[in-house]
């Protein structure tokens, strides 16, 4: 009896793409020009962490004619404009009815062992025989929880970049963990909100998500305070421009927010 029968398996291909994301659909693209069967495996939707793990303000951080992908430019009214994680969903989703791509949702990997045709995708939904298997799923998916989180008590919420989505979840009192883009980005947002800042700011993605937090209802939610390790462990500071074009002036809302700061800039030794 023949592998495919005795084993469930649900298809064979050249190729198994797991992950739909904009990796997946690029890659399945650029196989299908050059004719391979190939099937792509998605856990969700398409664009799925794009529409289930990332916080509602979240915008990119370079200019929406920067945003391509194999054969599809940015087609918007927008080109300096920066797009919405529901608005980069959309353009991925997009491009997956473009170009036709072979996507299974619904469909999660539990396993991939190899097998006589080369390996085997295992899915709730059978197996997949391949010749190769590309792995598109991001890097981010899984939260990074430094071991100092096992000695909070257990009444103080703690939230990472997975699980926040906007400030109507917090409590009043907040301390950001982290200066890096997620970290600064949240602060900026939690602090504005209440034109009330405490924090020691970073670099040019500037702290957006913890002022989102204190201009929350409009009013003078609380003070965040943002701490960090050493400046030599930060994130890189980006280009200002590309190609003469510029990357920078990005809003986290509509471009005319205003933003003001009372209270001072704290030092590492006042955290």
């Amino acid at each position: 009896m023949s592998e495919s029968a005795s084993r469930g398996i649900a298809g064979a291909v050249d190729v198994v793409v797991i992950g739909a994301g904009h990796s997946g659909l690029a890659m399945s693209y650029l196989l299908g020009q050059r004719s391979f069967r190939h099937v792509v495996l998605e856990r969700g939707e398409v664009a799925n962490s794009w529409r289930t793990e990332r916080w509602d303000s979240l915008h990119l951080l370079t200019p929406n004619w920067m945003a391509r992908l194999p054969d599809y430019p940015y087609q918007g009214d927008d080109p300096d404009g920066y797009m919405s994680a529901g608005q980069i969903a959309d353009f991925i989703s997009d491009y997956a009815t473009y170009t036709s791509a072979p996507v299974l949702t619904r469909t999660a990997v539990n396993r991939v062992e190899q097998s006589s045709h080369g390996f085997r995708v295992e899915t709730q939904n059978g197996g997949w025989l391949c010749r190769a298997v590309v792995l598109a799923t991001g890097a981010f998916n899984k939260p990074v929880v430094p071991r100092l989180a096992e000695a909070i008590p257990a009444a103080i919420e703690q939230l990472s970049a997975h699980s926040y989505r906007n400030p109507g979840q917090l409590a009043p009192g907040c301390w950001w963990l982290g200066r890096q883009r997620q970290g600064c980005n949240w602060r900026r947002k939690s602090s504005s909100a209440a034109g009330l800042s405490r924090s020691r700011w970073a670099n040019t993605s500037g702290c957006r998500a913890s002022i989102e937090v204190a201009i929350f209802n409009g009013g003078c939610l609380q003070p965040v305070c943002l701490t960090s390790a050493s400046k030599t462990q930060t994130t890189p500071t980006a280009p200002e421009e590309y190609r003469r074009r510029s990357l920078s002036a990005h809003q986290t809302g509509p471009r005319s927010t205003s933003m003001s700061c009372r209270g001072k800039a704290l030092k590492s030794s006042d955290a």
